[in-house]
């Protein structure tokens, strides 16, 4: 029981984690767009700047709240499971450090709420000295304030990192509504470009303290693929240069298109997707603050031999052969049994030997994610065919959706029905098979709605966003997750197939949107990269492994 409820506490943490970097961003960026960007300028228009002034405002209570409410249930969650696993009472839990920054932050988070609302003098100074708070709340709790040797300059880095990525990454949707709000090019032109040299200032900060807090934590080269830290470093590296090129194009057409109505549009179209990833980021974020540094995991370092074992290239497994038990020569027990002398012995990378049944589980999981490997690598190349234009029937790709239904009903869990002995209404009943299930309607819902975006005009139809924000929302799920405790290293081979198709996924769904949401003419580049970003996605999973 303590067991399952460390398990979901794992979980849990991360989830509240994400919730407070999250809503710490929208703070911070809520107050520093509300005092310094958002200002009356000789280009602007007084009413305008009012307009933008009151929903910053409330876009910035709405954070505050939200952080609020994410700390509540923080602080909760901590201290009771503080409480079962180590037998204390409430008056022991309240002393620990974990619920001194949870109260700071919770109430640095109310009273923002409160002075968000308040006249503007009075603010200026009580909204800073609140943001100030909760960075340093924060920092209470993370890598930096756990560390020995190089904390004052680490807790320094932490803070320098926390709010460069509130300044840009929170201040962006505010930025989107300060554009909504505004009536006049002027006010829009002047909020966007003091934002833009506010956002450049911030990535220098962002970039600078990341690589430094990198190589305090993380130590060595071979530590960023064999450790399950370095490898969201990575992922969160990656994500931000995709957040740096949206970034860059913004900032070009700041200076090539000043006082322009269509330079505006794409400025507002490329906000849209850096806002996507940027919270994307902020949520990797999150996964990795649920682990520790790879410094301190060196004897839990996966070498480069042992993964290039495990991701080679192979010949998908297409069949279901199991290991039997012994004495059975039944066909598929005796492929079963040659499959398993072909590998390097039953063994997994600590060299202790797999049971039958976690074989057979491996063998069930890999054949599933080949099948999905197939239909997804099937998609992409007919996206890429139907985006030559050349192949009118290439525009049903969205139909090999209902392949992916098909598999799961038929075949993603053997103990079911028509391929096991379960019988088909009983298998409902089934938590698993009942979530799978669901998925592959959920499939066929997609596959019809892109089918009817595709028959219309895209930008006429808001059913046309569904699929691609589904997408963004699906790589953002694998790129957040709690990290197991046990079994390091072969989670971490299991971490190093999903980390890059959560990537692929994420550009996927966000280049599709800029595909819908940008004006024709520019739609060429990002309409090429989301079916490429399908066909990696397929590749990946077809080498799927797991032994």
């Amino acid at each position: 029981m303590t067991l399952k409820l460390v398990d979901l506490f794992a979980f849990l943490s991360v989830i509240l984690r994400a919730g407070t970097l999250v809503f710490q961003s929208l703070l911070l960026g809520g107050v520093l767009f509300v005092l310094w960007v958002a200002r009356v300028s000789p280009e602007s228009s007084q009413e305008s700047v009012g307009r933008i002034h009151a929903s910053s405002r409330g876009l910035l209570r709405i954070s505050a709240i939200g952080l609020a409410v994410v700390e509540l249930f923080y602080l909760y969650v901590n201290s009771a499971v503080l409480m079962v696993t180590a037998e204390i009472g409430i008056a022991s839990v309240v002393g620990a450090n974990f619920f001194i920054a949870g109260s700071l932050a919770l109430t640095a988070a109310l009273m923002t709420a409160i002075y968000a609302g308040v006249r503007r003098n009075l603010a200026t100074w009580a909204l800073p000295a609140l943001a100030v708070v909760t960075i340093g709340a924060s920092v209470m709790t993370n890598h930096a304030a756990s560390r020995i040797e190089g904390r004052a300059l680490l807790i320094t880095l932490s803070c320098i990192h926390e709010l460069a990525t509130g300044f840009w990454i929170g201040g962006l949707p505010f930025l989107m509504l300060a554009l909504f709000r505004a009536k006049d090019l002027g006010t829009r032109w002047s909020i966007t470009w003091r934002f833009s040299r506010m956002a450049v200032v911030s990535v220098v900060m962002l970039v600078s303290s990341g690589t430094l807090m990198s190589l305090f934590y993380i130590g060595s080269w071979k530590a960023v693929p064999g450790t399950a830290y370095g490898v969201m470093v990575g992922a969160k590296a990656t994500m931000l240069a995709i957040l740096l090129v949206l970034g860059g194009a913004n900032y070009l057409l700041l200076r090539r298109n000043t006082q322009e109505e269509e330079g505006i549009q794409r400025v507002r179209r490329l906000i849209e997707a850096e806002v996507g990833i940027g919270i994307t980021i902020v949520l990797a974020a999150a996964s990795l603050t649920s682990q520790p540094p790879a410094v301190d995991q060196l004897n839990e370092t996966v070498t480069l031999q042992q993964i290039y074992q495990r991701l080679r290239p192979l010949v998908p497994r297409l069949t279901y052969a199991y290991v039997a038990e012994p004495g059975s020569s039944t066909r598929h027990a005796k492929a079963g049994a040659e499959m398993l002398a072909s590998r390097a012995g039953a063994f997994d990378i600590d060299g202790v030997p797999l049971t039958r049944k976690m074989i057979n589980d491996s063998i069930e999981s890999e054949s599933n994610h080949h099948w999905m490997g197939l239909i997804v690598l099937a998609m992409g190349l007919v996206a890429v065919l139907a985006r030559t234009g050349k192949v009118g029937w290439a525009e049903y790709w969205p139909l090999l959706l209902i392949g992916v239904t098909i598999f799961i009903f038929v075949q993603a869990d053997t103990e079911c029905w028509p391929v096991g002995p379960k019988g088909f209404w009983a298998c409902w009943a089934d938590p698993e098979v009942f979530q799978h299930r669901l998925a592959g309607l959920v499939c066929v819902g997609f596959a019809i709605s892109e089918l009817r975006v595709r028959r219309q005009r895209p930008e006429n139809n808001s059913l046309a966003l569904v699929f691609p924000l589904m997408c963004a929302v699906g790589g953002a799920v694998l790129l957040t997750h709690s990290h197991a405790i046990t079994n390091v290293k072969e989670n971490l081979l299991v971490e190093l197939s999903h980390v890059p198709m959560g990537v692929f996924a994420v550009l996927a769904g966000w280049s599709r949107w800029l595909e819908l949401r940008l004006p024709q003419k520019d739609r060429g580049i990002p309409a090429w990269i989301w079916p490429a970003c399908f066909v990696l996605i397929g590749l990946g999973l077809l080498n799927y492994r797991e032994m």
